[in-house]
């Protein structure tokens, strides 16, 4: 009986595991078939002769694409552009006889502060070449604060509000959750350990609070990025930084007091001020989105030297290139494959590497440090540009590059490492649990959860954090020509403002995408208005081609689920096959019911 229910259940999975590849599959051909080339679905030739350019934005701008076929399926082609196709078309608009000004509806955008100070470039530039640009919301945050969105939006020459909505300016904050006596409440005890004093990453799980050195490292990074705020939009808005500094601690402000103190210029609704965009547009200008005029003919035409753009978004791991459609994620085996495509392509002359993300795995980290140092022992130099946040393995990565650009409000820096792990044996004891276990090796045990660390445990812990830290600092002071005193001042764990970070010699240029692209130049002895040909890479692939990759590794981690499956009634088998035999022989009869 157990034989043929193993057989039906495994057969059955099977069954729904082909089912579902049939089905994707098909679904996928199609869509390759309706785009045989993908930069076709990026081309669109038809354009108004005046253009509106509308670069509305919903959520935060991602930094780069997943090859996900089923994005594609669900979003269609007209997703969002990322940050740098937004960059790179506003950049070209402004040189786009046809645009004749820039419109932004704000009022579902998000931003770090260092996104909002590139996108503000943008737009300055935009400006700069004598064309209007005007932004709108119905409300900057709704119960919340919309800082950064605002910060963005001042860089624009006006800015419409509803007269119902509120600017709330209510300056920078972070704010962080302590579980350490939770844990303790429920037999869960963390071990963890830091490099040094200022690495306050575990500290949510070993104190009740943030600990002195870190609430100072803390309170200076949001110093420097709410100081820079002040700055920026008292010059952009002509208002004193004093009065804009009381104007905040007043935030949020309701659309009467915004428009007295100057931070906004009208109070209308969206049809206003999309009427009075247009009106500065030129005569018959028509509202064209940034996705359809992003993806209308290549910015470049002519003669341009290609530049490979490799993005590093997401926690840093250690993952085979094409294990996964995920783009929120840096996996070292994909940044590594596509820094060696760039060293192999002879079309390629630099790459350009962004880097957004806080840190993750040493050796993933240390993976990809070593293959941007391939890159320039083959003569491809390699600008590292840093999005919102550029820490510890960000850090890491940025670091061997040939020159390092940040924005001002950028955090970056965090040199030092944090580790450990988790026990649960007063967990298990709580809920009854009983645990057991044979090794063979003084440090067998060192990672499980079961156990605390033996003090072998403490000293291997112990040992390899300082060997993962000398390791760490050792690099940087060698790839930022910083001897040992400069990097203990800027390192031990501090995490730092881009800003600030130029001071202590971590940072080499602030500034953004107009300043990478100048750096590059620079690396490759061109003329300051050189054509560059950003190439992303890996390029993008075919809906059908992805999906055929992601079937070499793990489809949605069915085949690991089904191997796994199988692995686990191997092992049932012997118990299955004893339990068919005592029972399948005799037919299970049921006593008759008691008279009554």
């Amino acid at each position: 009986m157990f034989v043929w229910l193993r057989r039906l259940f495994v057969g059955v999975l099977a069954l729904l595991g082909l089912v579902a590849l049939v089905l994707f599959g098909t679904i996928y051909y199609a869509i390759d078939q309706l785009t045989p080339e993908l930069p076709a679905q990026w081309r669109e030739t038809a354009l108004p002769e005046r253009i509106l350019l509308d670069i509305t934005q919903t959520g935060a701008l991602a930094e780069t694409r997943a090859n996900d076929p089923v994005a594609l399926l669900t979003s269609g082609f007209d997703s969002q552009p990322t940050l740098v196709e937004t960059l790179q078309a506003i950049d070209r608009a402004a040189r786009d006889h046809r645009v004749g000004a820039l419109y932004a509806d704000l009022s579902h955008a998000e931003m770090g502060h260092a996104a909002a100070q590139e996108l503000r470039d943008a737009v300055q530039r935009f400006r700069a070449a004598g064309k209007p640009a005007y932004a709108f919301a119905d409300t900057f945050g709704e119960a919340g604060s919309a800082s950064a969105v605002y910060y963005f939006a001042s860089a624009f020459d006006e800015i419409w509000l509803q007269p119902s909505g509120d600017v709330g300016l209510t300056g920078f904050s972070m704010e962080f959750l302590f579980f350490r006596d939770a844990l303790a409440a429920i037999g869960v005890e963390p071990q963890m350990f830091q490099r040094q004093e200022y690495k306050g990453v575990v500290e949510m799980l070993t104190r009740d609070g943030v600990s002195p050195p870190v609430q100072e490292n803390y309170e200076r990074l949001a110093r420097s990025i709410f100081d820079q705020m002040v700055a920026d939009i008292a010059a952009a808005r002509s208002i004193e930084p004093a009065a804009l500094r009381s104007l905040i601690d007043q935030a949020p402000l309701s659309s009467q007091a915004a428009l007295q103190g100057g931070l906004v210029d009208r109070l209308a609704y969206i049809e206003a001020v999309r009427s009075a965009a247009l009106s500065r547009a030129g005569a018959d200008a028509v509202p064209t989105p940034l996705g359809r005029y992003a993806r209308s003919q290549p910015d470049i035409q002519g003669e341009a030297s290609d530049i490979a753009l490799i993005t590093g978004s997401g926690a840093i791991v250690r993952q085979a290139a094409g294990s996964s459609f995920s783009a929120e994620t840096a996996s070292s085996g994909r940044l590594v494959q596509a820094i060696d495509a760039a060293i192999a392509d002879s079309d390629i002359e630099a790459i350009l590497l962004r880097i957004d993300s806080p840190g993750g795995s040493y050796v993933a980290s240390d993976s990809v440090m070593h293959a941007v140092g391939r890159a320039r022992a083959a003569g491809k130099p390699v600008i590292a540009w840093m999005g919102d946040v550029a820490a510890s393995g960000g850090y890491f990565i940025a670091m061997g590059a040939d020159r390092i650009i940040a924005q001002p409000a950028s955090i970056t820096g965090s040199i030092g490492v944090a580790g450990g792990k988790i026990v649960v044996q007063g967990l298990l004891e709580k809920l009854g649990i009983g645990h057991d276990s044979v090794s063979i090796g003084r440090n067998a045990l060192l990672y499980s959860p079961t156990q605390p660390l033996s003090d072998s445990g403490l000293e291997q812990f112990n040992a390899q954090l300082d060997r993962i830290y000398a390791d760490f600092t050792g690099k940087a002071g060698q790839a930022r020509n910083l001897d040992a005193a400069a990097i203990d001042r800027a390192a031990r764990g501090r995490v730092w403002s881009g800003a600030d970070a130029q001071a202590m010699g971590l940072v080499d240029d602030l500034g953004g995408y107009h300043t990478a692209l100048a750096a590059l130049r620079t690396a490759l002895s061109l003329d300051p208005q050189a054509a560059l040909n950003i190439v992303p890479f890996p390029p993008r692939k075919r809906p059908l081609d992805a999906l055929m990759d992601n079937l070499g590794g793990d489809f949605f981690g069915i085949l690991t689920q089904l191997q796994t499956l199988s692995r686990v009634m191997a092992a049932l088998q012997p118990v299955l096959d004893q339990a068919a035999i005592t029972l399948d022989p005799a037919p299970l009869h049921l006593p008759a019911p008691a008279a009554r």
